[in-house]
């Protein structure tokens, strides 16, 4: 059973030999910058709250708690539902010579090593940033940390053995409507980033306005709820500030409610998993026996289609794709109006167009971004492409106008809701819109163009594709968003407001321009040399 453990989490946690290096570098880098974003925020919107709710530094530890432990409880679900009752290797490590309940126990074994892991990652930096950032960090702090990490699983743990068999009922219900699951993946990435806006708009009412006295009571609220003896966190809040015996208490509090939900979800889990288990070893492999009918289409009907149904049914696509796509009105709304306090706070009045053209332009290379993959999504088909009848650049045209379309969709809605909210008037929409599609227009081409150069066909051990292009494709877009939304936003105050609309459309233009030229000439010798 140790070996068999040992094993998973080397799959797991070990790197895949002959992995690309390009894509580790790249994001090794987005991870750094993305992590130190991530701390510097959670410093700076510390120290407000300490020095603005009367809650006391514990609470607004709890705070930070609270959300790992969330964080923790679904990834313990998520683990236990593929590990325990949808394994994708079940055919293999049954054959090993392991009893069913042995099996059962490392894999719940191996769940708690990864939420270990996971918490240690998490709490360790958070808490000991926020507590630099409160001015309460020393040896004692320290010791309770840890500990602290050590206890911080154990609860995520019991709760997700008890919360995954009704999850996974409810997910086995929605198993074909994937209608439905990106609604709710898109209800919920839209609240998450409300719930961003939210901090992001507390933390500028206090640097520019110094004033809290809006949003302040809402986190005194939030923080005297958490307090709450009954939150667990609240008890791993006493374990960090190592409070003698009441900390002693508050880890045995932890502990025995831990076992306790442990205990719960472990007996309701082992006879649900030797069912699956069993139906699973037993059921024969089934062919597809769906009727279908040979539809007369048209090559460009029939490849749009073809992508369309490739995006929809691949998750990533789907989820991060579609859903963001969808999802970016929403969010558009919320960063134009942050963005055009604080540039107005900054600048003074006259700064939504530009805020307004950055915040659209940003999204747009976001969306775009997963053009950059539109071969490597091909995986171990794309021979096919290379067999079929249509001209290599036809097929990419038609791969890069899926994407386009679906851009352009969430554009067109987003600058809808800001005219219609006032923000920009009509000849300034009209000019965003533009530039806006001819900006996705270059995205889409640009990705087009690297992934031509560097395809990474070769699929993963995991099933997935190699995101080297999609990460460079995201900070290339998000760089040109940011220079082409500043400079809409600082030029109006030296030269006259349609010369720096004219300035705006004419660097899209140029951008789309250049990477049409370079695909046009290019492509069909590059997909050529590209090898199954």
């Amino acid at each position: 059973m140790l070996a068999f453990i040992r094993m998973q989490m080397k799959l797991r946690w070990g790197r895949e030999s002959g992995g690309d290096k390009k894509s580790l570098i790249l994001s090794g880098i987005v991870a750094a910058v993305t992590v130190a974003v991530s701390l510097a925020l959670i410093y700076v919107l510390t120290s407000v709250l300490g020095a603005n709710v009367s809650s006391g530094d514990k609470s607004v530890l709890v705070l930070f708690i609270t959300v790992i432990e969330i964080a923790l409880i679904v990834s313990g679900i998520g683990m236990q539902i593929r590990w325990l009752y949808k394994p994708s290797d079940l055919k293999i490590t049954a054959q090993f010579p392991l009893s069913p309940f042995k099996m059962f126990a490392a894999n719940l074994v191996l769940v708690y090593i990864n939420l270990q892991i996971y918490a240690a990652v998490l709490m360790i930096p958070v808490l000991t940033i926020a507590s630099a950032a409160l001015g309460i960090f020393g040896w004692k702090f320290a010791l309770g940390l840890i500990v602290a990490a050590v206890l911080a699983p154990m609860v995520p743990f019991g709760l997700s053995a008890v919360l995954s068999l009704p999850v996974m009922y409810m997910l086995s219900v929605l198993e074909n409507r994937n209608i439905i699951k990106l609604a709710i993946f898109v209800a919920v990435l839209a609240g998450f980033f409300v719930l961003y806006n939210f901090v992001l708009t507390f933390l500028a009412d206090y640097f520019i306005y110094k004033n809290v006295t809006d949003s302040g009571g809402v986190w005194e609220n939030v923080l005297s709820a958490l307090a709450s003896p009954f939150n667990l966190s609240e008890q791993i809040g006493r374990v960090v500030l190592f409070e003698g015996l009441s900390a002693a208490a508050a880890a045995g509090i932890v502990v025995g409610a831990s076992v306790l939900l442990s205990a719960a979800g472990v007996a309701l889990a082992k006879p649900v998993y030797e069912r699956v288990r069993r139906r699973l070893l037993e059921s024969d492999e089934r062919a597809f026996t769906r009727r279908s009918s040979v539809t007369d289409r048209g090559v460009f009907a029939a490849m749009f289609g073809h992508e369309f149904k490739e995006i929809v049914r691949t998750r990533v696509f789907a989820y991060f794709y579609l859903g963001v796509a969808v999802a970016t009105p929403v969010m558009v709304f919320f960063c134009d109006r942050l963005v055009s306090d604080v540039g107005a706070a900054q600048l003074g009045e006259g700064v939504n167009f530009g805020a307004s053209m950055l915040v659209i332009a940003a999204f747009m290379a976001l969306i775009n971004a997963f053009s950059a993959a539109s071969l490597s999504r091909e995986g171990e088909k794309f021979f096919i492409t290379k067999l079929i009848p249509v001209p290599y650049r036809t097929q990419l045209l038609i791969k890069g106008l899926v994407n386009l379309i679906v851009s352009a969709g969430a554009l067109v809605i987003s600058v809808v809701v800001i005219v219609s909210l006032g923000f920009v008037t009509a000849a300034e929409a009209a000019v965003i819109a533009a530039a806006g599609l001819l900006l996705s227009c270059g995205f889409v081409l640009n990705g087009l163009n690297l992934n031509l150069a560097n395809p990474s066909i070769r699929v993963r051990s995991d099933g997935g594709f190699n995101e080297a292009n999609v990460t460079l494709m995201m900070v290339i877009g998000l760089f040109l968003s940011a220079a082409v939304g500043i400079a809409a936003i600082v030029l109006p105050f030296f030269i006259a407001e349609w010369l720096a609309y004219l300035v705006a459309a004419a660097v899209a233009l140029l951008y789309a321009g250049a990477n049409f030229v370079v695909f046009w000439f290019t492509a069909q010798k590059k997909y050529a040399a590209v090898e199954c």
